[in-house]
């Protein structure tokens, strides 16, 4: 055995990295790489900040001949002194003294997760994430994610919005039962939640004017597309005392404005390493009526007519004849007909158009936001027009009998934003441990 090593005193391979030669320092972290050649070996030592190259000599390191049972991903202590490094590279290197094992990797790895000149596809490395996730590209998304998340925060906070928490079960969806996880609640039928929409309307009521949540939201779609999976993250919001639909698109384009220079200025590091840029986006973003939308994609050889509903395919188009006519990467497709799908029970109605819209970015739908339908006859005429009955809403309709403010919201699937963002192919890629119709585990 080696001896113990006292892991207060440890530093991160970052630190290290930029410490004066002759300093002493603890190390601890996944060996990526070692190498016994005769009378020396190295390692590679990685941990959340980086990597770190260790030197072994016999004269300096008493265990010399135990490195060759250490394996790659074993976990590890080391103490040793910073010394300048010969690689071509530069930098430091630490010359060990001493080396703790923490926990021996068993051979051969499931998954090749750090290149070594074998692809791993992504459904094995799904399987076997707890070895994916170290990759250090793979854990930028995660670290480039929290930063969104943390600038969402930032903002809603500074322009007075609570941040609420709200039950996850819900005993009628917001959107129709399709795609509603059911199950047991104690003998009553219950659901999980496919987003926060009727908790956050509930709380106009309650006079909280400006919330938001972030949390999870289920949707049983049996898609096995690259931009769905069964459960997500969503940022819920909703606010109180508006005059129209564009309070709320006003917002939300300033909110991604900020999320994506918070990015930008908080990720070089992960940036970088990913080879990523985040574009600026310009504000006011386009609003294109959805009439408009149609002639463009007509325009550009798509066969739809007007009043149909456009779906991914031709968003991508229509994202890219958007930045061509109006040179911006967002914009807001405005005035859908009634009758569409998009147009829920709970949104306002103008006429023959719903007061909402969808958030375009990059190619791809972020969000829906519209002003909702606060008066109470209103609302029960609207859940009948789109098919389903006012009784199974009660809980619901009940919040707007007794005085209910002009309000309006949005949902924004964070995974998404990340994915749009990066643009990152598949939105499995930017879900610790994503779910879809085939996947339960890990």
């Amino acid at each position: 055995m080696f001896s113990m090593i006292k892991l207060s005193d440890r530093v991160s391979t970052e630190i290290a990295q930029n410490e004066k030669p002759g300093k002493q320092v603890v190390l601890a972290g996944w060996v990526q790489d070692i190498k016994v050649l005769g009378k020396l070996a190295f390692a590679k030592i990685r941990d959340r900040e980086g990597d770190i190259q260790v030197v072994f000599f016999p004269d300096k390191f008493k265990k010399f001949n135990d490195l060759k049972k250490i394996t790659r991903e074993s976990v590890v202590s080391i103490k040793g002194t910073v010394q300048k490094s010969k690689l071509k590279a530069g930098g430091n290197e630490i010359l060990a003294t001493e080396l703790d094992e923490s926990s021996i990797a068993q051979t051969p790895l499931p998954i090749e997760f750090l290149g070594k000149g074998i692809e791993t596809d992504l459904s094995k490395r799904l399987d076997a994430r707890y070895l994916d996730l170290r990759n250090p590209k793979t854990a930028a998304i995660f670290k480039i994610k929290e930063k969104a998340i943390i600038a969402i925060r930032e903002f809603l906070s500074k322009d007075g919005f609570i941040e609420v928490i709200t039950s996850k079960f819900s005993g009628a969806g917001a959107e129709g039962g399709a795609t509603m996880f059911e199950f047991n609640y104690f003998g009553q039928k219950a659901y999980l939640n496919q987003s926060q929409q009727l908790y956050k309307q509930a709380m106009m009521a309650c006079g909280f004017e400006k919330i938001y949540e972030i949390g999870p939201s289920f949707r049983a779609e049996k898609s096995h597309t690259q931009r769905h999976v069964t459960e997500f993250t969503q940022l819920d919001l909703e606010m109180s005392f508006i005059d129209s639909e564009d309070d709320i698109f006003k917002l939300e384009e300033n909110l991604l404005k900020y999320v994506l220079d918070y990015v930008r200025k908080n990720c070089k590091k992960e940036l970088s390493l990913l080879e990523k840029e985040i574009p600026i986006l310009k504000i006011p973003v386009p609003r294109v009526t959805h009439e408009e939308a149609i002639k463009l994609l007509q325009k550009a050889g798509i066969k739809i007519k007007q009043g149909e509903d456009i779906g991914t395919a031709e968003e991508k188009v229509l994202g890219k004849e958007v930045e061509k006519k109006y040179k911006n990467k967002a914009f807001f497709i405005t005035k859908f007909p009634w009758k569409l799908e998009v147009c829920k029970f709970y949104w306002m109605r103008d006429g023959k158009y719903g007061r909402g819209g969808d958030f375009e970015f990059m190619g791809q739908e972020l969000t829906t936001g519209a002003q909702r339908e606060h008066r109470y006859d209103m609302l029960v005429k609207q859940i009948i027009e789109k098919g389903y009955s006012p009784k199974n809403f009660k809980p619901y309709l009940d919040t707007f009998r007794f005085g209910m403010p002009s309000h309006g919201g949005f949902g924004w699937g964070i995974d998404r934003l990340v994915q749009q963002m990066l643009q990152i192919d598949n939105i499995r890629e930017v879900v610790l441990f994503p779910r879809d119709p085939d996947r339960l585990n890990p």
